[in-house]
């Protein structure tokens, strides 16, 4: 995502760089536009945009100082200098602009004091002395206003995206540290298993072992048991012999 911002910002920044060399910058330079507004006001100024505010230019916007009394917009409309910031050279002219609903165009035109002009949001214009103008295309102006209101949005929205992007990291790190935490028990929980594995084959060997000798305890046992019971037997046999030859002795 941040990676898509910025290659969107570095096109806006080339296009808005290009003339950017003029002797003469236009005003359009220098001012800035609510979002939302850029139409209305290309709309309104048109190619008047494109003029510089520079003294030395030969075509330019100039300073007045007489004491200019703006005329009232009708009630409807809104004032175009309420949303744009520009040089003092535009006062004049934004202080006699409206913005409007487009559907109320062609009703509060008849209202309108010479010199006055309304716009829509769309691009539409209504001057005072009966000139009308649909919106079409957004003019050259309008598109360089939008483009660099885009531009801001731009920048506030790579900080929110490198912002994500370094807590991503974090998280990345941490679940990395983890996975290799995770990585060298199962290691040490392998080596525990052989271990047991080892420690259970010796422990069935010597079982195994025990088995064996027990059987073989046994049945010496048994031998023993019998051999025994031979020797009972013979014990009897004898002792009664003994008695018999005692008795005949006697």
């Amino acid at each position: 995502k941040l990676g898509a911002i910025e290659t969107e910002a570095r096109t806006l920044n080339r296009i808005l760089n290009q003339g950017g060399q003029d002797m003469f910058p236009a005003v359009v330079e220098r001012i800035h536009v609510e979002p939302g507004y850029e139409k209305a006001l290309g709309a309104a100024l048109g190619e008047d945009l494109d003029v510089s505010a520079e003294v030395s230019a030969p075509v330019r916007w100039h300073m007045l100082d007489d004491g200019f009394e703006a005329q009232p917009l009708p009630a409807a409309a809104k004032c175009l200098a309420d949303v744009v910031r520009a040089p003092a050279e535009l006062a004049r002219r934004l202080s006699q602009i409206g913005v409007i609903d487009r559907a109320s165009g062609n009703q509060l035109q008849g209202q309108l004091k010479p010199g006055q002009r309304l716009v829509s949001l769309e691009g539409d214009l209504w001057r005072w002395d009966g000139f009308q103008a649909t919106s079409e295309a957004p003019t050259a102006a309008a598109q360089r206003l939008a483009q660099k209101n885009r531009l801001a949005e731009l920048d506030s929205e790579a900080v929110e995206a490198t912002k994500a992007l370094r807590e991503a990291e974090a998280l990345f790190e941490k679940a990395k540290q983890t996975s290799t935490d995770k990585v060298e028990a199962a290691r040490d929980a392998r080596e525990a298993w052989r271990a047991a594995q080892k420690e259970l084959g010796e422990t069935r060997d010597a079982i195994a072992a025990a088995e064996r000798a027990a059987g073989q305890f046994t049945a010496r046992r048994s031998a023993l048991e019998e051999a025994r019971n031979r020797l009972a037997d013979d014990a009897q046999d004898a002792l009664a012999l003994y008695r018999k030859a005692e008795t005949q002795l006697a």
